[in-house]
């Protein structure tokens, strides 16, 4: 009898909100209808185009797909998301536009802007800020907290190490050096 009555009241409480929730949009939107942005989670996400009003918590597998948030696991040929945290495995590109807590993993490229973790791509990783590694032929970041490896590594501030044939770090006294570079920023 409990679990009924408190059901009731859920149900209640949920259709009195919907109705003031929906009562205060038709309010504020009376003259400019406004896009109301709704985000679904899922805990499997199996598409081949994507979609950027999905956050997935779990597994994602796709083709060439977009989703705004996504926690776990990656698998695509084409991944890109806004925020990534966990494993992305790529058969061609990773791409994060903003946030990557993960280990992106690719043969062509991976791609982040804060990149905290590391990127592993046959040819080609970039990140504006990375906290962790970049291991590929080609690595290319702003600024560095960690290590590079690589035939041509690229950097403006580096805490760490470059181990590559060009080590390039601009904001060096030694801004080109072969087989290992290194600067240890205090900033």
């Amino acid at each position: 009898m409990k679990k009924l009555t408190v059901a009731i009241f859920a149900c209640a409480a949920l259709m009195t909100t919907s109705a003031f929730a929906q009562q205060a949009a038709s309010t504020t939107t009376s003259q400019t209808p406004q896009r109301v942005e709704t985000r679904t989670i899922s805990p499997v996400g199996f598409t081949f185009t994507g979609d950027d009003t999905i956050d997935i918590i779990g597994l994602r597998l796709n083709a060439v797909g977009d989703c705004h948030n996504l926690t776990g696991l990656d698998l695509s040929i084409l991944g890109s998301s806004q925020n990534a945290y966990g494993l992305q495995i790529a058969l061609l590109r990773n791409e994060v536009r903003d946030v990557a807590g993960a280990l992106q993993i690719a043969v062509i490229s991976n791609s982040a802007q804060f990149l905290t973790g590391a990127q592993i791509a046959l040819l080609w990783n970039e990140a504006a800020s990375v906290r962790g590694a970049q291991i590929g032929i080609t690595n290319v970041a702003y600024d560095v907290r960690g290590f590079q490896i690589g035939l041509i590594n690229s950097t403006d501030i580096i805490h760490g190490y470059q181990i590559g044939l060009i080590n390039v770090i601009r904001g060096s006294r030694v801004p080109f050096f072969p087989i290992i570079n290194f600067m240890f920023n205090e900033d």
